[in-house]
């Protein structure tokens, strides 16, 4: 996948007074879902993450691949969960990422998304529009197991509930792909978090 970079949107990306003590749990397991579900949506996607890393400037706060994966450990739901949190400049650098990956599947996020609001309103076959739901089921597929193989063992959600984490992803992968994008991605993650 070629990115195009250009000056992202950087929004100051303000801590909510009530979680200056530190990145709550629940925002660290919801970074770690949205870049898993990019990986679900591109199989070269942490090629390209890594590769964002330098594109954006962000070698300071993520230095190398293991750093990297480190981060995405502080999600407590982990099988390798690292005992950590997230520094609040780890977290904008995963967010910017996030963000700059997102705006390059806009245009798939949109027919993924368009294609489940056809699934559950029965008009897939009517449409001739199975093919796209061939896509949106092997992003699922791909999904569920990229959770079960990374995710502690039993799985923290079963396979309905897994599918319906995937869909929420795409989501907020849509939101996080507009010109405020970061903005929205950092205030979604923070929306219902507990301190």
């Amino acid at each position: 996948m070629q990115l195009n970079i250009s000056a992202p949107v950087n929004p100051d990306l303000i801590v909510p007074k009530d979680f200056v003590r530190g990145c709550p749990r629940t925002v660290r397991m919801d970074i770690d879902h949205l870049l898993l579900a990019i990986e679900a949506l591109d199989l070269e996607a942490v090629e390209v993450m890594l590769a964002l890393i330098e594109q954006l400037g962000l070698e300071k706060t993520i230095p190398s691949r293991v750093a990297f994966w480190r981060l995405r450990n502080t999600n407590p739901l982990r099988r390798n969960y690292q005992r950590s949190s997230l520094d609040w400049d780890e977290l904008k650098a995963l967010v910017k990422i996030a963000c700059a990956i997102a705006k390059q599947f806009d245009t798939g996020l949109r027919l993924l998304i368009s294609t489940y609001q056809q699934v559950t309103e029965g008009k897939i076959e009517a449409l001739g529009l199975q093919q796209n739901q061939f896509f949106l089921e092997g992003y699922i597929d791909r999904f569920r197991s990229l959770y079960i193989g990374r995710m502690r063992s039993p799985a923290p959600l079963n396979n309905e509930e897994i599918g319906e984490l995937a869909l929420q992803q795409l989501t907020r992968l849509l939101i996080s792909s507009g010109t405020a994008g970061e903005y929205r991605l950092w205030n979604s993650l923070f929306d219902g978090a507990i301190a």
